[in-house]
């Protein structure tokens, strides 16, 4: 590709948009659940982080509102202002009402954030750049991403100092995110979306199922039931339960390796980071794979990795055996590993077992995604506290095997899945 045609996708906001992704689902994500549990227990811990989803399932609001205002960067730069409010007060309390409240603080703003700079590239951009303005700008965010998690491996040992950074990082976010905002008057009606395999790589996290175009709201929950007879409403049960699975373990990720494996946090931290890198690479062969074998294959792929990974973690933590200090990694790298052909193989089959307009089977698939963001967070702490994390891992495995036991049969019905 010539320098000129790739650089055109560039812009300086995306330096912006790196420090957010330092932040939500890098320090945040890792250093809250341990501030809470410290103060308080796991079954807080897991409330908190429920009410951070919860926040984040408010992103198709602030998109509509930011449409019908025309006010994109004001609600764009207010995201980060919510980030640092939330991030900031967060470790001068120990109260559960007002933990709840800041991470739900924190959900809105950073929804909010990645919904708008989605919008600065479908609504101000022509659709033929889309995928690769997308694929850049979620490149920034995935390296910001791994640096978060990379620094929690030090800030873990004092995690309120380390939300307090984070909270300061939101001030180069603000400054470099408005570098090259496009100008109001370059904003167009957005082309009507379509379903097409995307050539960037799809992002890593719960948040970006609710800001992509296709929209997730009421309508797509109430298509959910309306087809729960369907060969798609058999795949979106699966779904449920795979994600039920991958969020049971990613809700609590740093309490649970400690918990159930005595594993520090840093350690932990590490794993998450080379299996999250390792998963980054295996995009583009699931897109391969999918075109060549069937995209309901690469789902089944994607389970059996995660059902394969919890199941093991579940026998090691009841077992406890000598090398489980290298047993742990081993199984745990699967599962970010895994998420690479559950999210490009399962957005393609939900638009190809779709009967419907595909935009509105993805906003259901996304919809159900961010359900099970919201329902594992709170199970997960719930069951952490009173049964143990044993009991978390076990649940997981049930999971991921009831989300085979549901793709499957729709597998063997199509010739092509």
């Amino acid at each position: 590709m010539k320098l000129p045609s790739w650089r055109r996708y560039l812009q300086p906001w995306y330096s912006g948009y790196a420090f957010q992704g330092i932040v939500v689902f890098g320090t945040g994500a890792i250093l809250m659940p341990i501030v809470v549990n410290n103060a308080g227990n796991v079954a807080q811990a897991g409330a908190v982080i429920g009410f951070f989803y919860i926040g984040q399932m408010l992103a198709p609001l602030m998109g509509a509102i930011t449409d019908h205002t025309g006010l994109h960067r004001p609600f764009y730069l207010s995201g980060y202002i919510l980030l640092a409010i939330g991030l900031a007060i967060f470790p001068f309390t120990q109260l559960l009402w007002f933990w709840m409240a800041l991470a739900f603080l924190q959900g809105v703003g950073s929804g909010t954030t990645n919904t708008v700079a989605a919008m600065f590239i479908v609504e101000y951009k022509p659709k033929s750049e889309w995928d690769a303005r997308i694929g850049w700008l979620q490149t920034f965010y995935g390296v910001g991403q791994a640096v978060g998690v990379g620094l929690c491996c030090v800030l873990q040992a004092r995690p309120e100092f380390g939300l307090l950074l984070s909270a300061s990082l939101m001030i180069p976010a603000m400054v470099l995110g408005t570098r090259g905002l496009p100008p109001s008057q370059a904003h167009q009606k957005p082309e009507k979306p379509s379903f097409e395999r995307r050539s960037h790589k799809p992002p890593r996290t719960i948040h970006s199922f609710l800001h992509r175009y296709e929209g997730m709201g009421l309508k797509s929950l109430k298509r959910i039931f309306s087809e729960w007879r369907s060969a798609f409403g058999l795949y979106i049960v699966g779904w449920l339960f795979v994600m039920l699975t991958t969020w049971l373990i990613g809700s609590l990720y740093p309490l649970l390796m400690k918990g159930a494996f005595d594993i520090p946090y840093s350690m932990s931290s590490l794993y998450y980071a080379l299996g999250a890198t390792i998963g980054i690479f295996a995009y583009v062969p699931s897109g391969t794979l999918g075109k060549r074998i069937g995209d309901g294959w690469v789902v089944i792929i994607g389970t059996i990795m995660t059902l394969v990974s919890v199941s093991g973690l579940a026998a090691i933590a009841y077992t406890h055996p000598g090398s489980s200090q290298w047993l742990v990694p081993i199984s745990y790298i699967l599962i970010p590993i895994a998420w690479s052909p559950l999210i490009v193989g399962g957005t393609a089959w939900a638009a190809k077992l779709a009967t419907f307009e595909e935009g509105e089977a993805l906003g259901s698939y996304n919809a159900m995604t961010a359900v099970a963001s919201v329902i594992a967070a709170f199970t997960a702490g719930l069951l952490a506290h009173h049964f143990g994390y044993s009991m978390v891992l076990t649940i997981g495995a049930a999971a991921s095997l009831l989300a085979l036991l549901c793709f499957i049969p729709l597998l063997l019905s199509r010739k092509e899945a």
